[in-house]
């Protein structure tokens, strides 16, 4: 078994043992460090490049050295439309969902001090900037089914019955279920069930039943910046800036899991024949999360010639403190043919007692999961990001910026729990990534259009697939006097794969293929 493959078992079976969250802490600290500076429809349509550039409240975010190009104060509103489609291929079927989504981007007001009286001395006037920018969006549908031949969530179960899911299955009889297979009914328990060994004794009745399987993943919610930033002009060639942004957090993911349809192999028919005992089983589990956090970020922008600028900006990593909230729900239906099975009781000195004249009568049965509860603390990673920016005169610019992050040196810390195998498997499996943004706008009396293009680079050091996002976004924009519109659209492609659950071999996997294209749109007046 491979390092990666390995370390991904140990955080799975700790996480499940302590009563956590059902999934591994290490990809909340990527999917909560993966964010973007967001902005404005006019700097999302030159691929969101901006360390550059001046003059639009998006600075407040990427580099406040922006704001002290302005020289009057301004406000703008960004609100947008989000089309998501995600297309899966599992076990040879393939299923598309589209979903539609309102969003807001951004939102801004900066404050300019400064006049022409003053306009000789060395600063030359300066920005406080107070805005609230998207900078991660979790909202997905995805659906994915197919007709597993090899086997059922039940197998994965059987090899791993400590898991979190494997007292629903117990409550539900579908795992030791009959007569020798060591239940104890008067403590309502596994025999050995706290023990680390001898799982392999666990049963089910249903190991050798194929299902037709199905999810439908529903993840919503967002992560936004709320800024106080602060930029400066001095002498009209370098520009600094600074700024404070708190990081809000919300995320909810649901997932619906189901089997249907078993089929087994009758080898003294040698066919493939319906099962009449099982007939479906489903659970759904819930997953919540709120985080604050806090970043500071510091930037230049200096122009050694007036067609020319360059800019140096360093977001600080995050520090969040997260509250965390699981639960899931497990439910079995049984065909009315399956109706008996003994009571198995364990005697005073631990031997199995099988009382064939006491039955269980199966039908429906549900079970609901305590809400598992956790806090704890995550460092993100930091941005180091320098740009640069060409002026045509008063006819556009194009623009482009580097990023680097390294993701293998996020940091979990767990309050009343050890996350120190999640640390250990950031830093396995993560790495540090080099992202790109380049754009262009051109000018043509007060229209102005745009173009950009923008790769994040994919952040595991060992992966079967490119994991990489790449974005694309077209834009068009107007000023007149005191008031500016612009419009953007963006479409932001990435691929991923989601496994139902682990198993020895013959693992299921939904290829995804994720798209989302958004319509942007910002109003601002300037005064």
């Amino acid at each position: 078994m491979s390092k990666f493959k390995f370390l991904l078992g140990c955080i799975a079976m700790c996480v499940f043992l302590n009563a956590q969250a059902q999934y591994g802490y290490y990809q909340q600290a990527l999917l909560f460090s993966q964010t973007s500076f967001g902005g404005t429809a006019r700097i999302q349509g030159i691929g969101g490049a901006q360390v550059a550039l001046g003059g639009d409240l998006s600075n407040a975010n990427a580099n406040p050295a922006g704001l002290g190009f302005y020289n009057r104060g301004s406000f703008s509103f960004s609100p947008g439309l989000d089309f998501h489609k995600t297309s899966s291929d599992y076990l040879q079927e393939s299923n598309l969902d589209k979903q539609v989504q309102f969003s807001v981007s951004q939102l801004g007001l900066s404050f300019y001090f400064g006049d022409g009286a003053i306009a000789s001395k060395p600063l030359r006037g300066s920005s406080f900037a107070i805005s609230i920018n998207r900078s991660n969006d979790f909202y997905d549908e995805t659906f994915y089914r197919g007709t597993n031949d090899y086997n059922s969530i039940i197998n994965a179960i059987v090899e791993k019955p400590y898991l979190d899911i494997g007292d629903g299955a117990y409550e539900n009889f579908l795992i030791d279920q009959v007569a020798g297979f060591g239940f104890d009914s008067q403590n309502s328990e596994i025999v050995a069930y706290d023990t680390v060994a001898g799982f392999q004794n666990y049963k089910s009745p249903f190991e050798s039943s194929v299902p037709i399987q199905q999810s439908q993943i529903s993840t919503q919610g967002s992560q936004y910046d709320i800024n106080l930033a602060y930029g400066g002009n001095y002498m009209d060639w370098l520009y600094f800036g600074a700024g404070l942004s708190m990081n809000t957090l919300y995320y909810q993911k649901v997932e619906n899991y189901g089997e249907s349809n078993y089929d087994y192999f009758d080898t003294g028919l040698d066919e493939w024949v319906e099962e009449d005992a099982l007939d479906n089983l489903s659970i759904r589990n819930q997953l919540t999360i709120n985080g604050i956090g806090v970043t500071a970020n510091f930037g230049i922008i200096v122009k050694p010639l007036n067609q020319l600028s360059i800019g140096l900006s360093y977001t600080t990593p995050s520090y969040m403190a997260l509250e965390e909230e699981q639960f899931y729900d497990f439910s079995t239906a049984y065909f009315n043919t399956y109706e008996h099975y003994a009571v198995v009781t364990l005697g005073d000195e631990g031997e199995l007692i099988y009382d064939d004249s006491q039955y269980y009568e199966l039908g429906n049965f549900e079970y609901s999961s305590d809400i598992n509860k956790s806090s704890y603390a995550l460092t993100t990673a930091g941005k180091l990001n320098l740009g640069l920016a060409y002026f045509f005169g008063k006819n556009g610019f194009i623009t482009g910026d580097i990023e680097f992050r390294d993701y293998s040196g996020l940091y979990l810390n767990g309050k009343g729990f050890d996350l120190s195998t999640d640390n250990q498997v950031i830093a396995e499996v993560y790495q540090s990534v080099v992202n790109y943004r380049m754009g262009a706008e051109f000018r043509f009396e007060k229209f102005k259009l745009r173009g950009g293009y923008s790769v994040q680079g994919d952040p595991y050091f060992q992966a079967d697939f490119d994991r990489a996002v790449r974005q694309i976004s077209t834009g068009i924009g107007y000023r007149h006097e005191k008031l500016f519109v612009d419009f953007t659209m963006m479409q932001r492609l990435t691929a991923s794969y989601l496994q139902p659950y682990e198993i020895t071999s013959n693992q299921p996997i939904a290829n995804l293929d994720i798209s989302k294209i958004s319509a942007l749109f910002t109003v601002g007046v300037v005064f």
